[in-house]
């Protein structure tokens, strides 16, 4: 993370080689931002699945809501994928994503997505006692992958 003169706090991405690189974006770490604004700010296509931020069949950011992803802003954090089949194609691709990846956080439904920071994957499982677990009838019937994110330390 970069500091400007007043002291507010905001990235520039840093992308891997296997990772399209991503305009610079000014988004500051707990400020609130529009879906659009989120997606345009990091040149994502404009096509679903909403969760993951893609271009070009790659991720390069991820927008979780709390009510489909509880542990989102976690320690690891945690992104619960879905079982449609374009959610789990996605939910791969985002398990075998390297490189820092701005993380978006929707507190409330229809609310602002909050950058939460730079993530990286850590690992991912689709063993289904793991699973289990984690989901919440009625709302989280059917998880495909966790997918596990660690926060990155501010550059």
């Amino acid at each position: 993370m970069n500091v400007d003169a007043q002291g507010s706090g905001w990235f520039a991405p840093v992308m891997s080689e296997q990772t399209p690189a991503v305009p610079s974006a000014a988004h500051v770490v707990g400020q609130g931002y529009d879906f659009a604004e989120v997606r345009a700010a990091l040149g994502g296509d404009p096509l679903p699945p909403n969760f993951v931020i893609h271009r070009e069949g790659m991720v390069i950011g991820l927008c979780l809501g709390l009510m489909w992803n509880p542990l989102a802003e976690a320690d690891p954090a945690e992104v619960w994928v879905g079982r449609k089949p374009d959610l789990t194609k996605w939910g791969v691709k985002l398990a075998e994503t390297t490189g820092p990846l701005p993380v978006y956080v929707r507190r409330q439904e229809g609310g602002k997505w909050f950058f939460t920071g730079m993530h990286e994957v850590t690992g991912s499982t689709a063993e289904l006692p793991a699973i289990k677990q984690r989901l919440k009838p009625p709302v989280i019937t059917g998880i495909s992958r966790i997918v596990f994110l660690k926060r990155l330390p501010a550059a």
